[in-house]
């Protein structure tokens, strides 16, 4: 019971500093100079020939002068007809380069761009990354500042149709907030994506440039940066549209990445605990207490379930319901009178009231369209965490006991 009051109140905690900080980041007004230095542009791609020639001619729609811009295709030995597609875009566009690479992992195929390219600023797109017109120009922005090292932008999810892509349109909103909010408030936004990400050469370069030695090459050289003593934002203006999973299968191979390199960034960076920097102390705890809960949550709550499970195929129903959605902390407050008060329902009750509300702050922030079907998404969110937690157990067990602690992406 008391381990229980524990996990709910840190939940709720840390759901609370969520809120907090994104309502302090509205009142924080920041203006940056207008600055449009050259930039070489950073393309890796392995066997993308669905994706490669729209990546490309976003960029060279941008509102930004093209004159200004280098296009470095790195082609990290793909099979397929990525490497003509390329060609024929090179015989149009004098701007546009080829490197050819082997097969050695994104991270590599990003150094090699980054060692060729000519310009100061560079930016790292992947291939299946839509730019907004106004991405290049916002993204670099801040850059006027001299103490920012590293930009990334805000991820949209353009037309999703399927069910597991709903659910993870609406994830990429509450990540923005998240990352958008700290970046405001302590010029320092964590979880850094970097499928539309922008860097100071030189400061790359200095930071060891991308490594292959873990699972989250973006997540790495942000704190790499960090730990040189430049700031890493998140820019609310530059927006891009990425590609989700369409299923269960790739959201388990992406998710089992994304999740485990976290914790290895957690770790391998471990000495900035010393830092007096509350982002980075959120961050690291929010990696360790998501990890410890993700393996006890799954037993914990089909040991719940079956052990509250009513009789009868009606009740059997209702109480599903009530378990799955957000109807459940209704109930709870509904029943107040009856049950009484307990820390655990307290705490339970209100982690999934501020989740929803920071679901539909997020999509209302970044101009999403708060319709029906975002709000049942919202309203049913809580399967699609214990998906995700289950993604992270698995992560932990898979590669912390296989021999191949890292694996190129």
């Amino acid at each position: 019971m008391n381990l229980g009051i524990i996990l709910f109140f840190t939940i709720f905690f840390l759901l609370t500093i969520i809120l907090v900080i994104s309502i302090t980041s509205f009142f924080i007004k920041k203006k940056t100079k207008k600055f449009e230095p050259s930039i070489s542009v950073i393309i890796p791609s392995y066997n993308e020939e669905k994706n490669i020639k729209n990546c490309i001619k976003h960029i060279l729609n941008s509102n930004y002068d093209a004159n200004k811009l280098e296009i470095i295709c790195v082609d990290d030995g793909s099979t397929d007809n990525t490497i003509n597609i390329i060609k024929d875009l090179i015989k149009k566009y004098s701007n546009i380069k080829l490197i050819k690479g082997k097969h050695h992992g994104k991270s590599k195929a990003l150094n090699l761009g980054v060692e060729r390219a000519k310009h100061d600023y560079v930016l790292t797109v992947d291939a299946d990354t839509l730019l907004d017109k106004n991405f290049i120009k916002e993204i670099i922005a801040p850059f006027s500042d001299k103490k920012v090292g590293a930009t990334n932008g805000i991820a949209l999810i353009d037309k999703p149709k399927r069910i597991v892509e709903h659910f993870q349109t609406v994830e990429y909103y509450f990540n923005n907030l998240i990352r958008h909010s700290f970046s405001k408030v302590f010029n320092n936004g964590i979880w850094f994506f970097g499928a539309a990400a922008c860097f100071k050469k030189d400061v790359l370069k200095k930071a060891g440039l991308f490594s292959s030695r873990v699972l989250t090459e973006d997540m790495d050289i942000s704190l790499k940066i960090f730990e040189h003593g430049y700031d890493v934002l998140t820019v609310r203006k530059a927006t891009y549209y990425t590609q989700v999973c369409h299923n269960l299968k790739t959201l388990f191979s992406q998710r089992m990445r994304w999740f485990y390199g976290g914790l290895q960034c957690s770790f391998k960076h471990r000495k900035l605990w010393k830092r007096k920097v509350f982002s980075i102390k959120y961050l690291f705890f929010n990696q360790i207490f998501w990890a410890f809960f993700s393996v006890i949550v799954i037993p914990t709550i089909i040991y719940q379930v079956n052990y509250w499970m009513p009789s009868g195929a009606r009740e059997i129903l209702a109480y599903l319901f009530r378990w799955f959605s957000l109807s459940g902390p209704i109930y709870v407050l509904y029943k107040i009178p009856e049950w009484g008060l307990s820390l655990i329902n307290i705490f339970g009750v209100m982690a999934g009231i501020l989740t929803f509300i920071l679901i539909n702050i997020a999509v209302i922030r970044f101009k999403g369209k708060l319709n029906l079907q975002k709000l049942l998404v919202a309203f049913f969110y809580f399967p699609y965490t214990l998906i995700l937690n289950l993604i992270l157990t698995t992560a932990i067990f898979r590669y912390t006991f296989s021999r191949k602690k890292h694996f190129k992406k």
